[in-house]
């Protein structure tokens, strides 16, 4: 039996797994990441949110991996990781009324951060996840794909992973980052028999090709009040019981991928029991709104389908004697406002943040990452109360446009707190900058460490609830939560969250950025201003070198084109290209397997995990 020993054992390869081990090997930790199927693979959760982006920009900077940062801006992930990836610059959602196209004044949209911290990007899984694991190799990390592990057993001082294929891994500490199908989960049952979430939807999801852009279902004139192109946003149908998702890959300029991801999401209070194939079942119901029918009129399933039962699962705890479980091995509720990631970086940045200091002085008790699951819990309670109120509130567009309002605060509220961070670290080099991501005042999913806001949001629920049981109208509701809004003091009144004809909040560009900005500094009380300003000179310059910097390779490549014509020698050799000089280091090839025959169907980070086996204690 051949028995290899690491500091840390990492199960799963996805997103999550992938970037942990990354952090770790980088700092000298022993660590093996394992993997039961190969790349590239099939996954969703493939939206970003400006939140997550500078989150993932910030953890670059703090543990020394830039190449994550790439991830979490569009330009630099298009230039160094992959071209496949989309581009989001913003969250657009139609209404639609049973048989009944959309009405040009039900569309409500959502600005992201513009260069020089975005725009945001749709994530191709399949590039993504891989590059990722690659770069853990490139930091010494031990990958092994197709490696399906058979037994785990936990022990006082190690953990023992056993393969199918016979050999025996040991580490000190398990991370779990096998999402959905956790065989530690299930194992020692760690989840909760019946989800605490409210949120109850079922799944119908692929990747089609041949879905138009957005903006060619509405008139010239209709296309008027938009902040931006609506097929470069992560666009939403919502209608009564459930709501769909539409990621391109194929909207900007430089695509290289002609696919979109697209999923339907279903109220199982209304829709209960699947009917008929998954396309059937799909086909169907988008037939009763005609707007939507449009939208995918020529468009098919490029691979097939997935359906699931109920989506949520959760866990009270993520952590236990030598192991730890990242997110959504644990806990999962719905994709609807693309925040899982965020929760997933937060909880990177409290694990690493705490497991290097752990190997350090060979400590691994699980106190130490008590807080890592108290911040998790809660903002996994906070993201449900937020989703499930969105999912009720789609009954009538009057709620459903003053309901948005509690999600579109706190992303305002959620990105403007890591952006100060992130604008003071690159003003002063300082990084207590960077170390403050993990205070309790910086760690809240939609801005829930904010006072105020999880008032609100539960305010809203109240209302929400009275006007479900009959107590009160939805035209009550929605005119309750509007004159909440109208009310606060901590949003700035020229946003229009009280107005319920403003169905568009400001850009993030350049001058309306710098202007959020002064409002807070002007008229915020000491936690909002702390929160949510920052040095503009030093957001200006970061403006102008993104512009400068596209400039020069722009200016280079068409050099580059002109001496092709006429040479064929060059002096390229010398030079390392961008995507590889962060540590001048090549990535060292992963080893490439053929793909085992079925393929994991597994919901956002879930990730291909062998069937049930024994976990047993050592000892």
């Amino acid at each position: 039996m051949d028995t290899q020993r690491y500091e840390v054992a990492i199960l799963g390869s996805g997103i999550g797994g992938s970037m942990l081990a990354c952090i770790l090997a980088r700092h000298g930790v022993s660590t093996l990441l394992l993997e039961g199927a190969s790349h590239p693979r099939f996954t969703i959760g493939e939206s970003l949110i400006p939140e997550t982006g500078l989150r993932l920009r910030i953890v670059a900077e703090k543990y020394g991996v830039p190449e994550i940062g790439w991830i979490g801006t569009f330009h630099k992930l298009r230039r160094h990781v992959s071209s496949n990836c989309g581009v989001k610059r913003s969250f657009g959602f139609m209404y639609h009324r049973f048989g009944e196209e959309n009405r040009p004044e039900e569309i409500n949209q959502f600005g992201t951060l513009a260069p020089p911290v975005g725009p945001d990007s749709h994530l191709f899984r399949q590039d993504t996840d891989a590059y990722l694991a690659e770069l853990a190799v490139k930091y010494g990390a031990t990958f092994l794909s197709q490696t399906r592990i058979a037994d785990i057993a936990f022990g006082e001082d190690e953990v023992e992973l056993h393969a199918a294929s016979g050999e025996t891994y040991r580490a000190k500490l398990l991370i779990d980052a096998s999402g959905m199908r956790s065989l530690v989960s299930d194992q020692l049952g760690m989840r909760d028999e019946v989800p605490r979430f409210r949120t109850d939807t079922r799944a119908i999801y692929t990747h089609m090709m041949g879905v138009r852009s957005a903006d060619l279902l509405l008139r010239p004139e209709d296309r008027e009040g938009l902040l931006s192109p609506l097929g470069q946003s992560t666009m939403h149908h919502v209608f009564d019981g459930g709501w769909m998702w539409i990621i391109p890959f194929s909207n900007h300029r430089d695509a290289t991928n002609p696919l979109t991801s697209v999923g339907l999401m279903l109220d199982r209070r209304k829709y209960p029991e699947p009917h008929g194939t998954p396309e059937q079942e799909f086909r169907r119901i988008i037939s009763a709104y005609p707007t939507i029918a449009r939208h995918f009129a020529d468009a098919h399933a490029a691979r097939p389908w997935v359906r699931s039962g109920r989506i949520q699962y959760s866990s009270p705890h993520f952590t236990g004697p030598r192991l730890i479980q990242l997110p959504h091995a644990g806990a999962f509720i719905d994709p609807l406002y693309s925040s899982g990631m965020s929760v997933l970086i937060i909880a990177i940045d409290l694990i690493a943040d705490e497991l290097l200091k752990a190997v350090a002085q060979n400590d691994y008790a699980v106190e130490r990452f008590k807080f890592m699951e108290d911040v998790v819990n809660r903002g996994f309670d906070h993201y449900d109360a937020v989703v499930s109120g969105s999912i009720d509130s789609f009954a009538s567009y009057d709620t459903w446009n003053a309901w948005n309002r509690n999600w579109v605060m706190g992303s305002l509220l959620g990105t403007f707190g890591p952006l100060s961070l992130l604008m003071h670290y690159q003003k002063t080099k300082d990084r207590s900058y960077l170390e403050r991501t993990t205070e309790p005042s910086r760690m809240g999913v939609l801005a829930s460490h904010l006072p105020g806001v999880v008032e609100l949001v539960q305010a809203a629920r109240a209302d929400m609830d009275a006007g479900l049981a009959g107590r009160i109208s939805y035209q009550e509701v929605s005119e309750r939560i509007f004159a909440r809004f109208r009310a606060t003091d901590f949003l700035p009144p020229y946003m229009g969250f009280g107005d319920p004809k403003k169905t568009a909040t400001a850009t993030f560009t350049l001058l309306p950025g710098a202007r959020h900005v002064l409002w807070y500094r002007r008229h915020g009380d000491p936690v909002y201003r702390d929160n949510c300003t920052f040095p503009l000179t030093t957001y200006t310059r970061s403006g102008a070198d993104f512009v400068l910097d596209e400039v020069r390779q722009a200016v280079r490549n068409s050099v580059s084109a002109v001496r092709d014509v006429f040479f064929a020698d060059n002096r390229d050799w010398q030079h390392t290209a961008p995507a590889l000089e962060a540590h001048q280091e090549l990535v060292t090839p992963v080893s490439t397997t053929v793909p085992p025959a079925n393929e994991p169907d597994d919901f956002e980070f879930a990730k291909e995990v062998p069937a049930a086996a024994p976990v047993r204690a050592v000892g």
